[in-house]
């Protein structure tokens, strides 16, 4: 839409887009699943469970599959801040390099506009609502008007909050390549809404283009500013002189709002209600399982959802399971064949429909183990499922926690995620504890995992 002469669509149109991009991952859908069985399975959750590592107190997730890549990812995020502070530095110095031009140089008010008189020989350029001009030139009236209303333009239009807006979304962003692209592109559509402010003024384009050029080899050097010779290409010129139909206007600007309206759906957060009308689980009694089971083609279902979920690999001669979490249509299923097999049929399976897990028992530390939480070098601190420095124990006493959930950190753990201490602590205060316990106590739902109750048969037999 750029080649289209409709500016002022196209200035909201790059500004809305980049907001848009921002929180349409954060707008979330809530679809039955029975609904889209096939999208369902194609966004299923990624987390893993490791069979052979110790549990965490809200899942059946070991900490070393999450922790894994956590010194990659603190040096990737210590090298995106030190960056972002550059980045916020240097707008922050543009910035006081206006104040201090304002605050050194005289300023004369010339209608709307606030006119700092500089020594530099820059052609004039645009800040809020202050002209930067040349002192010499002013006094000697050597201003074109021209120039003074292209200026006037970006004044009136506040071009300057859209510029401050993109500084501080390239800050954040500037590793994405489009946000560069973007920035340009609102630059240069500044320039195409004061250049037809101007035409619209004088109506004589010939001339207006011949001053451009006569301009041309001055600049003023300011990245923050609206300068008057910005971007000065043909595209400029060839927009001065184009026209766009309503009609064509209007198609384009309808077709835009559509895309727009698609890609809410695209990119925003589906997520499904955990009830399945088309595949509920049969009612507790007749979903147990009976004495014939079920068919030899049910248990290959069964095995075959299973597999798809399961990955295979080894490590110092250990053979080691790694059983991905599968969607609900999935899960609903296995839960449904598993509960229908006689019990034979479920001792063979090595994976499992388990039963809803119970909540973890209510436990608070003494105060001589609370105390010794406070040793950094043998205990790293997760509070309420978050992260926190040993000496954040100082702000809590032992009886603000409901449950303690101590777990060894192996050497290798150690080595991995670049923590000395030997031991994990998860501490949920009461509160917390009285969520999960709720949340806990209402998910009904199986989940699958390891055969506990084959390895217990099995152990019974040796």
């Amino acid at each position: 839409m750029e080649k289209e002469k409709m500016p002022v669509f196209n200035r909201f149109y790059l500004l809305f887009s980049l907001l848009f991009s921002g929180l349409v991952p954060l707008i979330t859908y809530e679809l039955p699943v029975a609904t889209l069985p096939a999208v369902i399975e194609n966004t299923q959750t990624l987390s893993t469970v490791i069979l052979s590592g110790p549990l965490t107190p809200n899942d059946p997730v070991s900490s070393s599959a999450v922790t894994d890549t956590l010194p990659l990812t603190t040096y990737l995020w210590g090298l995106y801040g030190v960056i972002t502070l550059a980045f916020l530095l240097r707008f922050t110095k543009n910035l006081y390099s206006f104040w201090q031009l304002i605050r050194t140089h005289p300023v004369v008010k010339k209608g709307e506009m606030n006119l700092v008189l500089i020594p530099q020989n820059n052609t004039p350029y645009s800040f809020g609502k202050y002209v930067f001009v040349n002192r010499q030139a002013f006094e000697n009236d050597e201003i074109e008007a021209e120039i003074l209303q292209h200026e006037q333009a970006h004044i009136r239009q506040r071009h300057t909050l859209d510029v401050i807006f993109i500084e501080i979304f390239l800050a954040f962003c500037w590793w994405n390549p489009a946000v560069w692209l973007y920035r340009r592109a609102i630059r240069l559509n500044h320039e195409f809404l004061a250049d037809d402010w101007v035409i619209k003024t004088h109506r004589n384009p010939p001339a207006y283009q011949y001053l451009l050029l006569h301009k041309i080899s001055q600049h003023s050097g300011v990245t923050l500013a609206s300068s008057f010779n910005y971007l000065l290409t043909k595209k400029r010129f060839k927009m001065m002189n184009k026209f766009t139909s309503m009609k064509r206007a209007y198609l384009l600007q309808t077709t835009a709002l559509c895309v727009f309206s698609a890609l809410v759906f695209i990119f925003s957060d589906i997520s499904f209600a955990q009830t399945a009308p088309s595949v509920t689980p049969k009612s507790a009694p007749e979903a147990e399982s009976g004495k014939d089971g079920v068919s030899q083609a049910m248990v290959e279902e069964y095995e075959k959802i299973v597999e798809k979920y399961l990955t295979r690999g080894g490590k110092d001669g250990k053979e080691i399971y790694r059983l991905d979490r599968p969607s609900e249509p999935d899960r609903v299923r296995l839960e449904v064949i598993f509960r229908a097999m006689s019990k034979e049929q479920q001792l063979k399976q090595n994976w499992a429909m388990n039963p809803p897990l119970s909540p973890l028992p209510r436990i608070t530390p003494t105060e001589k183990e609370f105390e010794d939480y406070k040793n950094a070098t043998i205990y790293g601190v997760w509070i309420d499922e978050k992260k926190v420095p040993n000496t954040a124990l100082n702000k809590y006493k032992a009886s603000d926690f409901s449950q303690v959930f101590l777990s060894k950190l192996y050497k290798n753990a150690q080595a991995t995620i670049g923590f000395k201490y030997k031991f994990q602590l998860d501490l949920m205060t009461n509160d917390y504890y009285e969520k999960y316990r709720d949340e806990r106590l209402a998910d009904k739902r199986y989940w699958l995992g390891s055969n506990r109750e084959k390895f217990r048969h099995e152990n019974q037999k040796k």
